[in-house]
């Protein structure tokens, strides 16, 4: 049998970041590349639009990084666990002696750390991953127009859409705010341009995604509202899932978010970080807002939503946190009753200021803390998820679930689990039978409504 002929690419020499159009090329023989990301929402979606890139380039994308000819590791490191895993990963795919691109969060804030485990690797900071295509030495795809190419090919059921990088705050504990440095917000038009490729092919979930989405236009003379307004003016049946707003950037544009959340187009979901319920802590914090400031806008949505879906973040052990304002924090979340804490033990970040901090908690009372909190979150949610049970609701199938079931979310993201069969993108109206602290499950009324939307199959972010 003859030897098979190697795939070919095209390098762009020459592109018009405002068109796309090639300026000069030369071919290249193309590589089958692996993407492995972790972290958060915009993480894996940058991820998605590297890979975007990569096949628009005429690179193949490999789900088995033994079979790939190059790496590509989206790297996390807003805790000290985390880094560690991403060192783990790095030392396990450099054994493939391949090129290797060590992405993400890392490649900004632990530049020394990866060159000490990898030295060979190509580092490719989060604000320059359209260069993804030019470190791996093929393509035709400006990063700018990424999510345009091939994208029905990778199978995604949901659609992420980055809208800013960058953040508005300094946070003394936090490392990702030296990765992704100030806000760097993304037009108008080009976010709402990805929405509508994405809704036309058929996708019918978008994730509004960034470190602050609150902090979107700050730098552009727009906010959140505004960007908001105009993605609901696209065309078509989808759902939107806006990402992580802090408190500060959402006070003052409190009012117009409200107001822009009317849209039936808009998840009834507020992921709203309040990290204590202390003053003095989130002063140490240099989080530039009061709890009380907080509770005014958890009042202010669920005055016009009350069954908004509210999630909050709360980082127990902070340097000098008492147990008097550890229990603040338990009073708080005892009455504001959020539906999902995500809790987090503090990890000091080498070059934050925190990580000097005097009046380190012990470990073992920071992992109490970190228990007793999560057991109060649970009941919270499960009683929460309780007052659905018996209800008749309309949810969008978003995703398959364990075997024979599928996974569905109500208008507030609540998630709802279902038997078979139901096809991804379908709006139906189930009735919810059960609860757990996690999610409902129900089933499909008889008389559901069906929208079914076809989706590729492919090969999605592992």
């Amino acid at each position: 049998m003859a030897p098979r002929t190697p795939r070919v690419g095209i390098r762009v020499v020459g592109c018009d970041p405002r068109n796309g159009k090639i300026a000069a090329r030369r071919f290249v023989p193309s590589v089958k590349v692996y993407v492995e990301a972790y972290g958060c929402t915009q993480n894996y979606g940058e991820a998605r639009l590297m890979q975007e890139a990569l096949r628009g380039s005429g690179h193949t994308i490999t789900t088995v990084e033994a079979d790939a000819d190059a790496h590509v590791l989206v790297t996390c490191t807003v805790v000290e666990t985390t880094e560690r895993k991403m060192a783990r990963r790095m030392t396990e795919l450099a054994v493939y002696e391949k090129p290797f691109v060590v992405a993400g969060c890392m490649a900004a804030a632990q530049r020394d750390r990866i060159r000490a485990i990898v030295p060979r690797a190509k580092l490719l900071p989060p604000r320059k991953w359209p260069q993804i295509v030019e470190l791996l030495g093929a393509g035709t795809a400006c990063g700018d127009r990424a999510a345009e190419i091939e994208s029905n090919s990778f199978g995604w059921r949901d659609a992420i859409v980055p809208i800013a990088q960058g953040c508005a705050g300094r946070c003394t504990y936090c490392i990702t705010r030296v990765a992704r440095g100030q806000v760097a917000s993304y037009s108008v038009d080009a976010i709402v341009g990805q929405v509508r490729r994405h809704v036309e092919r058929g996708v019918r979930e978008i994730k509004l995604t960034g470190q602050d989405t609150a902090a979107y236009g700050l730098d552009a003379g727009t906010d959140l509202a505004a960007l908001l307004r105009a993605v609901d003016d696209v065309p078509g049946e989808f759902r939107v899932r806006v990402g992580m707003a802090d408190p500060l950037t959402v006070y003052p544009i409190q009012e117009a978010l409200v107001a822009a959340y009317a849209s039936d187009k808009i998840f009834k979901f507020l992921h709203l970080p309040i990290q204590t319920g202390d003053d003095r802590i989130l002063e140490a914090m240099r989080r530039q807002y009061t709890v009380s400031e907080f509770e005014e806008i958890v009042e202010r949505f669920r005055r016009a939503y009350p069954e908004i879906t509210l999630s909050t973040d709360v980082i127990v052990g902070f340097p000098g946190e008492s147990e008097e304002q550890f229990e603040a924090t338990m009073d708080l979340i005892r009455r504001v009753r959020p539906d999902i804490v995500n809790v987090t033990r503090f990890s000091p970040r080498d070059g934050t200021p925190a990580a000097t901090m005097p009046g380190r908690i012990v470990g073992w009372k920071v992992k109490d803390r970190s228990r007793r909190l999560t057991r109060l979150r649970f009941q919270i949610s499960r009683d929460g998820n309780e007052r659905f049970v018996g209800r008749e609701v309309d949810v969008l199938v978003t995703e398959p679930g364990k075997p024979g079931t599928v996974l569905a979310r109500t208008p507030e993201y609540r998630q709802v689990v279902l038997p078979e069969p139901a096809t991804i993108g379908e709006f139906l109206r189930v009735k919810i039978d059960g609860a757990r602290a996690t999610d409902l499950s129900g089933h499909v009324l008889t008389n559901g409504l069906y929208t079914p939307v076809q989706i590729h199959t492919g090969s999605p972010v592992v």
